[in-house]
This record gives C-alpha cells, sequence and structure tokens, in this order.
C-alpha cells in the first residue's frame, strides 16, 4: 500500500522535471530569438536567469557570449570591439569550465581569435572542439544536437570573421547537414558564406529559401535575402522581403532598420524615420540600437532630432566619446556653433589622437572659425588637409583664415600651393589676386586680375579690382594703364546701368580724369578736353554734387565749342 502511494509522487516529480526543462529550453530559445532582433539588453537580462537556472549548461554560456559579439556586428563603429570580445571571451571560457565535454564554447573563442587575425589561436581552439566530437574510432558520446550545432557554428566562425577558407566551412557544414539536414540555421550559415566569401548570390538565395521552409516562423531567411537583394540596388525585392519579415514577425527589429535604410535612400525620409523609430522601440535599452538612429538622423539631415536624442543619452551616460562628435558635427550643421564648439572640445579632450579622423579636424576648424577663432582654425584645418591631401578646398578654407586675420602673405602662400597643385579654381584665383592688392604688391595682383578676367569675362567686380590696381601702377594716369580695363567695365554694364551705378561712376571719373590730365599736358589736343567733358557729365548724371567733376566741367567748357 506504502509502496503504491509513491508512485503518484513519484511521476509527480518526473513531470514537474520535465515542465522545468522544457520552459527554461524555450527561454533560452526566447533569449536567442532576442539577440537576433537584436534586443540586446533584453537578451541578457534573460541569459542572466538562464544562468541561474541552468548553471552548468554550456550551450547557455555561448550563446549569453554570442549576444555581446552581436551587439558589435550590429555597430561596428560605436560598439567597443575589444569591451564586447572580452565578455563574450569570458563567457565562453566559463562555459568550458561549466561543460567541458560540450565544444560549442571552444567555436566561440575560435570566432574571437579570427576576428582578431590569430589564425594560429583559432586553430588551436577548433583542434579542441573537433577532439571532443564522437568518430568512429572514440567512445565519445555527445547528443547529436549539440555535435551538429558545433559543427555549425565552427564554420560560422570563418563566416562572421570574414575568412575565406571555404574548404573548412563546406567541410563543417556537410557533416552538419549529415547529422541533422533539419537545421534551419546550417542553411543560414551556408548562405552567408555563399554571399559574403564567393559572392554567389543565387546559391545564397537558395539555401535561405530551405532555412525559411525548414523554420517558416523565424524571418531571419527573409531578412538575408532582402540584404542581398538591397547589396544588388534591386530595391523593390528588398523592400518586398523585408516587409515579408515584418508579417511573420512584428517585433522583428532588424527589419525596420533596413527598411528605414532602403526608404532613406529612395528619399522617402519621413517614412524612413518611421522605421527607425520602430526599430528603436523595438531595441528599447539596446545603446546600440540608439546610436544607429542617431546616425541616421544625421544621414537624413535631421541634425535638430538628433541633437535631441543625442543630449537624451548625455544626460545619463557620458562614457560614450563618439556621442560627443554627433553632437558637435549637428550642432554645427544647425547653426549652433558656440554648442558645437563646446562638444568637439569636449571630444577631441576624451579620444586618442589615433582615433580622430579626417573630418574630426574639419569640423573643429569650421566650428573655430564660427566662433572667431581664425588662427586656431587655420591649424585644425591644415591638420585635416595633412591627413587627406585629396582635399585641396581644405586650402581654400585655411587661407580665408588668414585673410580674416589680414595675414595676407600666409593666406597668399596657401592659395599658391593650391595653384601650383593644380587645383585653384576662380575664387581661389580671385582672393590670391586681392591678397596681392592688399600686401600692395600691385604688379602681381595686375597680372592675377588679369588671369582671372580671362576666365570669368563677364564678372564686373574681377575688371573693377583690376583697373583699381592698374590705377596704384600708375597714380598719376600717365600712361592710362587702367584706362582700357574701365572702358571695358562701362561696356559689359551698359545693359544694366542701374544695377551697376556705383562702378560706372568709378570708370566715368576715372576716365574722366585721365583725358583732363592728358589734356593738361597738352591743351592743343581737345579731343582729350572733349572726351574728359563728356565723362565729367556722366557723372554729374550719377553724382550731381560732386564737385571735382563740376570744376573739371566748368573749365572744360570754356575751351570745347
Amino acid at each position: 500500500m506504502a509502496v503504491h502511494s509513491k508512485k503518484p509522487f513519484i511521476l509527480l516529480g518526473f513531470g514537474l522535471i520535465c515542465l522545468i526543462f522544457q520552459s527554461s529550453a524555450q527561454e533560452l530559445r526566447d533569449a536567442i530569438s532576442l539577440t537576433r532582433s537584436e534586443q540586446f539588453a533584453a537578451a541578457d537580462k534573460l541569459f542572466q536567469k538562464l544562468v541561474q537556472h541552468r548553471p552548468n549548461d554550456g550551450d547557455v554560456y555561448f550563446y549569453y557570449g554570442d549576444n555581446y559579439l552581436k551587439q558589435y556586428f550590429a555597430d561596428t563603429m560605436n560598439i567597443s570591439f575589444q569591451e564586447m570580445t572580452d565578455a563574450a571571451q569570458a563567457l565562453f571560457i566559463q562555459g568550458i569550465q561549466k561543460e567541458p565535454s560540450n565544444p560549442v564554447n571552444y567555436a566561440g573563442l575560435a570566432e574571437i581569435s579570427l576576428l582578431k587575425k590569430n589564425r594560429q589561436e583559432a586553430q588551436a581552439y577548433l583542434d579542441k572542439a573537433n577532439s571532443l566530437l564522437p568518430t568512429k574510432k572514440n567512445k565519445i558520446i555527445l547528443p547529436l544536437e549539440k555535435h551538429e550545432t558545433a559543427l555549425v557554428k565552427m564554420a560560422d566562425a570563418f563566416v562572421q570573421a570574414d575568412v575565406n577558407d571555404t574548404a573548412t566551412i563546406f567541410t563543417y557544414l556537410r557533416e552538419a547537414e549529415r547529422l541533422n539536414p533539419k537545421d534551419f540555421e546550417l542553411y543560414l550559415v551556408e548562405g552567408d558564406a555563399f554571399i559574403f566569401l564567393l559572392n554567389n548570390g543565387s546559391r545564397a538565395i537558395a539555401n535561405y529559401n530551405i532555412a525559411q521552409s525548414l523554420n517558416p516562423k523565424s524571418p531571419m531567411a527573409k531578412l538575408r535575402i532582402g540584404q542581398l537583394w538591397m547589396k544588388a540596388k534591386q530595391y523593390q525585392m528588398a523592400l518586398n522581403y523585408y516587409e515579408e519579415g515584418i508579417r511573420i514577425d512584428s517585433t522583428f527589429a532588424p527589419a525596420y532598420r533596413e527598411l528605414g535604410f532602403l526608404l532613406s535612400k529612395a528619399g522617402r525620409n519621413t517614412e524612413a524615420k518611421k522605421m527607425f523609430k520602430k526599430y528603436l522601440e523595438l531595441s528599447a535599452g539596446n545603446v546600440s540600437a540608439r546610436l544607429q538612429y542617431i546616425n541616421t538622423l544625421i544621414t537624413l539631415q535631421d541634425y535638430k532630432e538628433a541633437i535631441v536624442e543625442i543630449n537624451s543619452i548625455l544626460s545619463t551616460d557620458t562614457t560614450i566619446v563618439d556621442l560627443f562628435r554627433a553632437l558637435a558635427y549637428s550642432q554645427f550643421e544647425n547653426g549652433n556653433y558656440e554648442e558645437g564648439l563646446k562638444a568637439m572640445q569636449k571630444f577631441f579632450a576624451k579620444t586618442p589622437e589615433e582615433k580622430l579622423r579626417v573630418s574630426d579636424y574639419i569640423y573643429l576648424g569650421r566650428l573655430l572659425a564660427k566662433n572667431k577663432q581664425d588662427s586656431l582654425s587655420a591649424i585644425a584645418l591644415c591638420h585635416a588637409y595633412h591627413m587627406d591631401t585629396t582635399q585641396t578646398d581644405l586650402l581654400s578654407e585655411v587661407a580665408m583664415c588668414y585673410n580674416r586675420e589680414k595675414e595676407y602673405s600666409e593666406a597668399i602662400r596657401i592659395y599658391e600651393k593650391k595653384d601650383l597643385l593644380g587645383q585653384a579654381n576662380v575664387l581661389d584665383i580671385f582672393n590670391l589676386a586681392k591678397n596681392y592688392y592688399n600686401i600692395q604688391d600691385y604688379e602681381k595682383a595686375a597680372q592675377v586680375f588679369e588671369r582671372f578676367t580671362s576666365l570669368q569675362p563677364s564678372y564686373v567686380p574681377g575688371y573693377v579690382w583690376w583697373a583699381r590696381t592698374l590705377f596704384f601702377l600708375d597714380p598719376e594716369s600717365d600712361s592710362g594703364l587702367a584706362k582700357p580695363v574701365y572702358e571695358k567695365i562701362l561696356d559689359i554694364t551698359r545693359d544694366d546701368t542701374v544695377a551697376n551705378k556705383k562702378d560706372r561712376l568709378e570708370s566715368y571719373y576715372y576716365l574722366a580724369y585721365y583725358f583732363y590730365h592728358q589734356w593738361v599736358l597738352d591743351k592743343k589736343n581737345l579731343d582729350n578736353a572733349r572726351n574728359s567733358l563728356m565723362y565729367n557729365q556722366d557723372v554729374l548724371a550719377i553724382d550731381p554734387e560732386n564737385a571735382k567733376a563740376r570744376m573739371m566741367v566748368d573749365e572744360l567748357k570754356k575751351v570745347v565749342k
């Protein structure tokens, strides 16, 4: 009787253990799904719980470590490679310690080594993983699922690290397929290998389609095919697959992100922002997602909203140094130059020299210029140019900084350097001539203004500056060096005398004086007197109160009948 009375309790206990195991297995699947959906913070919380529930399960540690690697892959620009690989490595090692017979964590360590370009170390880890796999010669007992998963992850280590050892990759995948041809993940990895390492789109799609048929509830294959079509610039096809992925799983964040990129490329910025906001919403707690959203806002030139998002993160976390870069860029583009400079100075203070980009120095230089710190701006822009000497337009900005500081000789040096490189544009040539004028090197200025007007024959100010320069070379108008240029000004402004009134007045006055001076030198030449009278009357028509013109008119009327 007593014996019979224990059976229900024994069965109940066994059933409870099964339920706990099933629940825990589902939690692991959920955590992996969160990682794939780039909801890394939510996945992290679930993995922490799983470590407590299944402290000796190597798979938990592997996928927990993989969660960190996937964070890095999701945003390699902003996420620290060292931090993510260190965290993943610690978990893989812990997984090995907790379950030494499970080879999967060695695959994780191999991936990190391959990412660090240490092939020898990676091979040592792969050899260790292989030694834990059952063969005909050894008597190792390993569940088929763990055996097959390890092979897939060993192959994937090469794919994720972009190491083109297809012989090894496909050897692992063929063996995995022999063990379990129903595992959709191995076909995802095989598809990735074909597209990323062999650039074979058709074979990649074939594998992704097999993966989709084996697991219709997973949006991963749809995402991969969409990305493939995006790469091929078949945007409508990509759109279709992303939307199919969302129909399968409306919480699958990467599909919204990819849709955002696609729509922004098509110029549909309002729709793109909606997709990115949805991605951000689904990736709640995912700083990487917020950083990607900020980068997207900058790409879409929505600097105002980018500033709001950046400041929101900085209000609770100032450790992400690149945020100060993004803030400085956005503040500049939004016209907030003082705030932009403050952000850029913080960024430079927190960033090692080797991590600074050309664009950082460019924005620093421009922010300094906008804050009327031209000397420092010139230094920053020069540094940017020396980092990338193809950006010769920076030399023009440097020269303008010197010009505003009235360091005309330095401005000339920079413009001449650009000219010697064959990169000077017409504005550079004009400004070069003006700087020669500013240092009173009128001969050189006249040569460069003449060159400029030959390039811009209808630009009135070019002739005006050239004429003034020639006047200083002949201040008494003995030779009339400026005469043909002032006559040219009158000729090219004939059709719009109102808009060019000031320049025409200057031309009339010079010509009036020139001919008057020539008449004074030779009073028998009445043609000079007549010409001077005519031009002086033109001066008075525009400027009736001009005393000198009135004086010359009165004198000339006495001799010109």
